[in-house]
């Protein structure tokens, strides 16, 4: 009767270490979901912003979503919720380029840092002649 008494114990005591470990695994996972849903939110924030706002506004936006925490920040680096929260922020940066060329007519190619500098080096009403 002890023996078995020993055994359930510990087979008790296994299956409480598991479910602490689950019930901690769990938690860390639904907040890094949150936190790549807050993340995600933000690119779209910008995006959004941007396609409603001048050249050089739209630049601050691009530069925002750009450097907000960046990859393995905020998730670990090359997780799958990295990967999706690094496509939103992609996504957001390409279109907001895409506006950017669209009321620029320039092309400044696709690194974000080269249209921020330039939209921000010559702001509307600051030209010195």
């Amino acid at each position: 009767m002890k023996k078995v008494t020993i055994i359930l114990s510990v087979v008790a005591f296994l299956l409480l270490a598991v479910s602490v470990l689950l019930a901690f695994n769990y938690g860390s996972l639904k907040l890094r979901v949150a936190l790549a849903h807050g993340q995600i939110d933000v690119f779209e924030s910008m995006r959004s912003k941007a396609m409603n706002s001048t050249p050089a506004e739209a630049a601050g936006y691009l530069e925002y979503a750009a450097s907000y925490y960046p990859s393995g920040t905020k998730q670990v680096p090359g997780s799958r919720l990295d990967v999706i929260v690094e496509t939103a922020r992609s996504n957001a940066v390409r279109e907001i380029i895409g506006y950017l060329r669209q009321k620029t007519g320039k092309d400044l190619g696709d690194e974000p840092q080269k249209w921020i500098e330039a939209l921000k080096a010559d702001p509307p009403g600051t030209k010195t002649q």
